[in-house]
């Protein structure tokens, strides 16, 4: 299998993640497409993207022998709390302001995902939170499975260099590492998802796609979910479930319609 590395060139944080990559893994330079810049390691690629990652809906035309693809990069909120994450991309709403199409799911990894998580949370410097992130952003329209591992949530984060060393580790381990698990979507609970890292980290069950409160809470859009199941490499028959990160209502619609799914078992957290 190939697989692709992409890492913005305008994103700090994504240089960060390279210069740790190139250093602590063999790479060599390789003929560049068209403007992107190409290193390869055995059979990993490592691309430089001229524009913003959540941009990046063409990559598996440009690299058609990639079986998946792992973004590099930063991670924003507000809170400038000091994170490592792994989540996967897609718009669980009618919108889509940073890339991709609005409800549209990318193609999810968990058992892959898990190996980046396993590494930052062995690796993470002091003062940073590990964790999955619900479903967000783009890019949406790619037909492999995609993930990203990001370093948040500021300048001062995104340049710490035992930071992207740790992130870098997480990004190689994901694409080297053998993926293995039941592959399971996620619901309930807040943006961090530490119930849903929590089963990840230590159970049978391996999350991809997280649906988080917010995003339930105006009504349970039955084709997106169900999307979620479809888009989950190897197939999925499992939810996870944030119980008291639910309210009963929403979780009394929400078994309702995994049954109506025929989701085989959902698991209660």
């Amino acid at each position: 299998m190939v697989f692709l590395l992409a890492a913005s060139g305008k994103d700090p944080a994504a240089l960060n993640i390279v210069e740790n990559l190139l250093s602590l893994h063999p790479f060599k330079p390789e003929k560049a497409r068209g403007n992107l810049e190409i290193h390869e390691a055995g059979n990993v690629k490592l691309a430089i993207l001229e524009g913003e990652a959540v941009k990046a809906e063409n990559l598996d035309e440009v690299f058609p022998e990639a079986e998946a693809v792992a973004f590099a990069s930063r991670h924003e909120s507000e809170s400038l709390q000091a994170t490592l994450t792994v989540h996967v991309p897609g718009n669980l709403t009618g919108k889509a302001a940073h890339g991709g199409k609005p409800r549209q799911l990318a193609y999810a990894w968990p058992q892959r995902m898990r190996l980046a998580l396993e590494v930052l949370s062995r690796l993470a410097p002091e003062g940073f939170k590990v964790s999955l992130e619900a479903t967000h952003h783009g890019p949406t329209g790619l037909k492999k499975p995609v993930w990203f591992v990001e370093i948040g949530s500021s300048l001062e984060q995104w340049t710490n260099r035992e930071a992207g060393r740790a992130v870098a580790e997480a990004l190689w381990v994901s694409l080297t590492g053998l993926p293995e698990g039941t592959a399971a979507v996620g619901f309930g609970g807040g943006h961090y998802a530490p119930k849903h890292s929590k089963v990840t980290l230590e159970g049978r069950y391996v999350v991809g796609h997280i649906f988080p409160k917010y995003a339930l809470a105006s009504g349970l859009d039955r084709e997106l979910i169900a999307q979620a199941f479809h888009k989950t490499y190897g197939g999925c028959s499992v939810a996870v479930v944030d119980w008291k990160g639910l309210q009963g209502e929403v979780r009394r619609n929400l078994l309702s319609l995994l049954e109506g799914l025929e989701v085989e078992e959902v698991v209660r957290v």
